[in-house]
């Protein structure tokens, strides 16, 4: 729960590739992996995974998109909540 919503992806903007694995690796070590969708951005990964952040998940299911500030400009990932 993020200010009081459970719906809606977060994304979350890091420098570089290297900041995107460390931090992919460790959240998924921390969070239930039946109540949250990690899922990196970056060309360095196969077009079929990039095109996982655009799937909205399952009812009950909150996503999380690591990406580098590429996706603030170049792309719109609809369930993305901006209002957090």
């Amino acid at each position: 729960e993020v200010n009081g919503r459970t719906n809606g992806g977060i994304l979350i903007f890091l420098p570089g590739w290297d900041d995107i694995d460390r931090l992919l690796k460790r959240l998924t070590k921390v969070l239930p992996s039946g109540q949250f969708r990690i899922l990196p951005l970056h060309s360095q990964i196969r077009l079929e995974q990039q095109k996982e952040v655009f799937q909205v998940p399952p009812q009950g299911v909150r996503k999380i998109v690591l990406s580098t500030n590429i996706a603030e400009t170049a792309i719109t990932i609809d369930d993305i909540d901006t209002d957090i």
